[in-house]
């Protein structure tokens, strides 16, 4: 049983100890005040839109019924009591109804008070259960809040996309945008500048209590800055006011309290306006990178030295900070990073550290964690192999521990649902680890090929793709490369990845046979630098079509279903011929 404490006294009531959860968690959001009793100076103000503004357009009875179908029915009902398995089943009878009170909170600016409460779970993330710092707040909010929130948000993306009001490099909840995009243009910015013999800095950074920390004043004044109208803000205000949230574990609930900061965890529109939030924090930043993913942020520049590079980093980083105090976000410093990139031998010169507002040092680390992906200061991807491999072998332990439990069958779901997964996710990026680091991971998946088919240790690996009917992991890569690069030319991916590629025109003295499609491939000076997305890409992809010859482009799935036909010619053993 847990006991945290209260006024240094340990609380044995289970109410007592919910209410003291439900304390705790809203008092994120005066985290700021708190840490700065002297108010933050107003800075300048984004550029306003001029546009024609947001409204909001009456939702349709057909839009009302595909988000209900779109309802996932394991989902625990909320504070309205209403279960999401029955009104997905109910879609078509009662989509007329919701459509016209939707409509209502649009034509009057309220929303019923029940949505705009949250049951509230406390998750440990580790560390001492006693601790309420250790735990994250999950929210369970009113199923049909989430689906009036899906129809806003659809509006809003639409909007914002439309007018290109989003900074390009947040890829944070965006359509085509993900944390691998985001990854590879940071990874391959960097490499493209120790290739040039330039020397990189970069400053990882964390933000405290980000979502929960959000002004509903300044957030309100940012959407009308965006270009919603009056009246769209004023919808607006009325969703972030009066919420309130209480503490809900085994059929208790503590004291329902009301939340006067932050933007709704656990809700659909939360996550769009932290964006709208922080769109302008990369502004008047000098002679230097960001990309956001959310509030996940990092800072990155490059100089013909690694003194210049830090000198441009630390600019830049003054002004994220300052731009942090006017929208009240707490800075986290101690988990605030620091990574320094360079071909150079001879780094025993002093190097200049990275300093807050405050004077507090930035670590130093040769490893981050960033967006999931281990990056070393090497780009080896070492680390992030090594890791990987370790969490799959604590998998099959598992695995092989209980493997007379499962079918053949079950077995191969189970791989492919809890394992495939790990090794796929950001495998365009760590394909360049060396032929060393990749025999590891080689290993491990044909660890869980034995697994499903109870083959012996000694079977050759071409069996066992034969038998499970699935490719060699290099061949799983190469498609998931293939693939990224097709939808990069398609235009399906951010603007900051497309425009690392180029067609290849035919002309009186180009290469380009018979019209086909080809890219340019860059000069590239080091190997490492042939490494880069901008290099890699246009090299792995023209040399696809040596062999498929593509003249003309086809549709993603059509492409799609080409790539898995050359899987599976792939898992036929050639190692002997």
């Amino acid at each position: 049983m847990l006991y945290p404490f209260k006024d240094s006294v340990p609380v044995y009531d289970r109410k007592e100890i919910m209410n003291c959860f439900n304390k705790h968690f809203i008092s994120s959001g005066s985290l700021f005040d708190s840490l700065n009793p002297v108010s933050a100076k107003s800075g300048t103000n984004p550029p306003v839109y001029t546009g024609q503004p947001f409204n909001f357009v009456p939702f349709s009875v057909q839009e009302v019924c595909k988000a209900l179908k779109l309802l996932d029915p394991r989902k625990s009902p909320g504070p309205d009591l209403l279960d999401p398995y029955f009104l997905k089943l109910a879609a078509d009878f009662v989509a007329e109804p919701l459509t016209t009170l939707f409509n209502l909170t649009l034509d009057t600016n309220e929303i019923p008070s029940v949505w705009k409460s949250a049951f509230v779970i406390p998750l440990l993330k580790g560390g001492d259960p006693a601790v309420l710092t250790n735990y994250r707040p999950i929210s369970n909010l009113s199923v049909l809040a989430k689906v009036l929130e899906a129809l806003v948000c659809e509006q809003l993306k639409e909007f914002l996309h439309t007018n290109a009001i989003l900074s390009e490099y947040q890829s944070g909840f965006r359509k085509n945008h993900s944390t691998i995009t985001a990854a590879i243009r940071v990874v391959n910015d960097i490499t493209i500048a120790l290739d040039k013999k330039q020397h990189g800095a970069s400053l990882f950074i964390d933000l405290s209590k980000a979502f929960d920390t959000v002004v509903h004043c300044i957030l309100k004044l940012r959407l009308f800055q965006s270009g919603l109208s009056e009246r769209a803000v004023a919808w607006f205000s009325n969703y972030l006011s009066n919420r309130s949230q209480c503490i809900k574990s085994d059929g208790l609930c503590s004291n329902f309290v009301t939340v006067h900061n932050g933007v709704p965890q656990g809700s659909v529109l939360g996550p769009l306006l932290f964006i709208i939030y922080i769109n302008n924090l990369g502004l008047n930043v000098p002679d230097a990178n960001l990309h956001f993913y959310a509030d996940d942020t990092v800072i990155y520049s490059c100089g013909s030295t690694l003194v210049q590079a830090i000198d441009s980093l630390q600019k830049a980083f003054f002004a994220v900070q300052h731009s942090l105090l006017q929208l009240k976000l707490v800075l986290n410093a101690d988990k605030t990073k620091l990574m320094l990139f360079s071909k150079s031998r001879n780094l025993a010169q002093i190097i200049p550290s990275v300093t807050t507002l405050e004077g507090n040092k930035i670590e130093l680390v040769h490893t981050y964690k960033y967006l999931g992906i281990l990056i070393d200061n090497s780009l080896t991807f070492k680390p992030h192999v090594e890791n990987l491999v370790k969490n799959l072998k604590l998998k099959l332990r598992f695995y092989f521990q209980n493997k007379l439990c499962f079918s053949f069958n079950t077995k191969k779901r189970l791989v492919a649902a809890t394992f495939l997964p790990v090794l796929d996710y950001g495998d365009i990026l760590y394909m360049n680890a060396s032929a060393q680091c990749l025999r590891m991971v080689d290993s491990v998946y044909h660890a869980s090929l034995r697994f499903i088919t109870n083959r012996k240790f000694q079977t050759h690996h071409c069996e066992l793709y034969s038998q499970v009917g699935w490719p060699a992991l290099v061949s799983r890569r190469n498609s998931h490369l293939y693939s990224f690069i097709y939808k990069a030319i398609l235009g399906l991916l951010p603007s900051y990845i497309c425009s690392l590629l180029a067609m290849k025109h035919a002309g009186r003295y180009s290469l380009r046979p018979h019209g086909y499609l080809l890219l340019s491939v860059p000069l590239a000076r080091t190997e490492l630098g042939k490494r880069a997305f901008v290099n890699l890409a246009p090299s792995a992809w023209n040399k696809l079509q040596k062999d498929w010859k593509m003249t003309e482009f086809i549709s993603l799935s059509a492409f799609r279903s080409k790539l898995r036909i050359l899987e599976a010619k792939s898992i036929i053993c050639n190692c002997f011929n």
